[in-house]
């Protein structure tokens, strides 16, 4: 697997679980629509920095010492994917967005 394909998946991943976070401390099963935005600028703002950290802790894991491309290598990916903080924040609103739809979907047919 690629080293930017690695870091989209632990990008997903992360969000995916500050998501589920959210919706556990809030005890909600969805985040209104109306409050999605805001939700999305706060988190994002507030672990924009431990998602980075996150992200070269868990790329030491995944690759051998010696196939580790070293921290600067991804540093400046993460620089890359980073840049835009637009770019960024509605990126994630329209995938929380799908995935709320899709699960929202789901749940009418049960």
């Amino acid at each position: 697997m690629s080293l930017q394909k690695n870091i989209k998946e632990l990008i997903y991943f992360y969000v995916k679980q500050n998501y589920d976070n959210y919706l556990k401390i809030n005890d909600i099963k969805i985040i209104p629509d109306e409050k999605l935005e805001s939700v999305i600028t706060e988190l994002y703002t507030e672990r924009k920095e431990h998602i980075k950290e996150f992200i070269l802790s868990a790329m030491k894991k995944i690759y051998k010492s010696e196939e580790y491309p070293g921290d600067q290598n991804i540093k400046n990916i993460l620089l890359n994917v980073f840049q835009d903080e637009e770019y960024c924040k509605n990126r994630i609103l329209v995938e929380i967005r799908l995935y709320q739809q899709k699960n929202k979907d789901y749940t009418k047919l049960l």
